[in-house]
């Protein structure tokens, strides 16, 4: 008696197959970017707990522009950072489609250079090639459907979660200088002393270690207990950091192996 693959199992296999290639194609992404491990501590106000979610970052971030910030009252002193949180966007799409339109639209390509180029390229929502979440165009289902792929790609992604943590203590200094008797003073942004980076570790995957140290750390008044604090949170993430490299460098070799294995059986 003959034994026959399971028909389920030949309709699961191909149905993995692409889940497994994008699986391989995130580890490729993630290897990438854990070659450095870097620790930023910091002293809020508050903490808020809210959770990441893709499309609400990206819709609060996409709106990002002059008259928007004026319109919103955002504090001038905080302006050019908002801008660069938003063209950072821009760039890391750019970069994203760049390879769909050589050859395809030569002015979309020239827009996209010139991002890409030039440091002091100004961005609006007229120029933006970033698909509207706000206003969808004639056709929205094609708008969303391009926001949901593009959200799909981990690096943007990435990128995007970054953004908006930093927006989120931009936020919070915002909220800050909006107090009258801070906002009344002769330099108002230097009297807000929260969302400070006062110490920052970045250790290298070839061994280089960079310390940096905010000159506000050394006038507060818990300098020592931000400093041990800092030194604990180094000590947790360089342990997490090398357990991480270690699973990835195994997962890797296993799945080298596995394939080497397959291809000596397929030879013989």
């Amino acid at each position: 008696m003959t034994n026959r693959p399971d028909t389920n199992s030949r309709d699961i296999i191909p149905n993995l197959r692409p889940k497994f290639h994008n699986f391989l194609q995130s580890l490729s992404d993630v290897l990438i970017d854990i070659t450095a491990l870097e620790v930023n501590t910091m002293v809020v106000e508050q903490i808020t707990g809210t959770k990441f979610i893709p499309w609400q970052a990206y819709r609060d971030i996409y709106p990002i522009c002059k008259p928007y910030l004026e319109r919103m009252g955002i504090h001038p002193s905080l302006h050019a950072r908002y801008l660069s949180l938003r063209k950072q966007i821009e760039i890391e799409y750019c970069l994203y489609r760049v390879e769909d339109v050589v050859g395809q639209d030569a002015s979309q390509l020239r827009e996209f250079v010139r991002v890409l180029s030039d440091p002091t390229a100004e961005l609006d929502l007229q120029k933006t090639k970033l698909p509207n979440p706000l206003n969808p165009s004639a056709n929205p289902a094609v708008e969303i459907k391009r926001i949901q792929t593009l959200l799909n790609d981990g690096r943007f992604l990435r990128s995007l979660r970054k953004v908006d943590e930093l927006k989120a203590a931009l936020d919070n200094r915002n909220e800050a200088l909006k107090n009258s008797e801070i906002a009344a003073s002769e330099n108002p942004e230097e009297e807000v002393t929260t969302d400070i980076i006062y110490a920052q570790s970045v250790i290298q995957l070839d061994g280089d270690i960079i310390n940096r140290y905010h000159e506000k750390l050394f006038q507060h008044e818990h300098k020592d207990i931000i400093l041990d604090i800092h030194r604990q949170g180094v000590t947790a993430g360089e342990k997490q950091w090398h357990g991480l490299l270690e699973f990835m460098v195994n997962m890797v070799e296993s799945l080298v192996n596995q394939r080497s294995i397959k291809n000596i059986f397929n030879r013989n």
